[in-house]
């Protein structure tokens, strides 16, 4: 039907620049016409705008699309799904206990830069090259989409296009964990590796 046909393609759309923003080459290209310093001191932020920018017109589009409601469910159970939807949000909100926020977004990177103050760190200026395992890194490899596949497969309000949505994003959900992987594996070596056999990637162990 059209509206799975726009879905899909407004899906591919954000899934292909989310990718290619996200990829070395990409970031090499940007540091080597734009330079390392506003790579470093801007490129996160830009990157972090861009996805809410885009994130937020995905969901416009996607809403004014006609849909069918397949599955309602009575109160205990739309509270149910809220209450784990709930949940899941604010495990991935815990990672930042263990990460800077704003570092995270890119805002401090480029507050640095605006007040004339050295902007330090990787290539996208942030300062904690390390491997984090503590806090909820602790419990799963990739808590932030495993707060992602929570909040989108329990939403309560079954429909034809937020079942198409949800296993999109969960699809992308688990390729994003997947290269971020591959990409930490090329990082940190033996270390992440060790990391991988101790730390499950999206559920966590009921027993040691």
């Amino acid at each position: 039907m059209q509206e799975i046909f726009i879905i899909l393609c407004i899906f591919l759309a954000f899934a292909f620049v989310h990718s290619v923003c996200v990829r070395d080459h990409t970031k090499g290209f940007v540091a080597q016409y734009a330079g390392e310093t506003f790579m470093k001191a801007f490129y996160r932020f830009l990157y972090t705008l861009f996805s809410i920018i885009m994130t937020g017109a995905a969901f416009v589009l996607i809403r004014a699309l006609p849909d069918v409601t397949l599955f309602k469910g009575p109160h205990w159970f739309r509270w149910l799904m809220h209450g784990i939807q709930l949940a899941g949000f604010f495990f991935g909100v815990y990672i930042f206990r263990v990460l800077d926020p704003w570092e995270f977004l890119g805002c401090r990177q480029a507050w640095l830069f605006i007040t004339r103050r050295r902007v330090s760190g990787d290539r996208e200026g942030l300062a904690a090259n390390r491997l984090i395992t503590r806090g909820p890194y602790g419990i799963v490899r990739h808590p932030l989409y495993a707060a992602g596949l929570i909040i989108f497969t329990f939403n309560p309000l079954i429909t034809r296009n937020g079942i198409l949505v949800s296993v999109l994003a969960d699809l992308y959900f688990i390729y994003g964990a997947l290269s971020e992987e591959r990409r930490l594996l090329k990082q940190f070596g033996a270390e992440y590796g060790e990391y991988m056999k101790k730390t499950p990637r999206f559920l966590p162990r009921l027993f040691p």
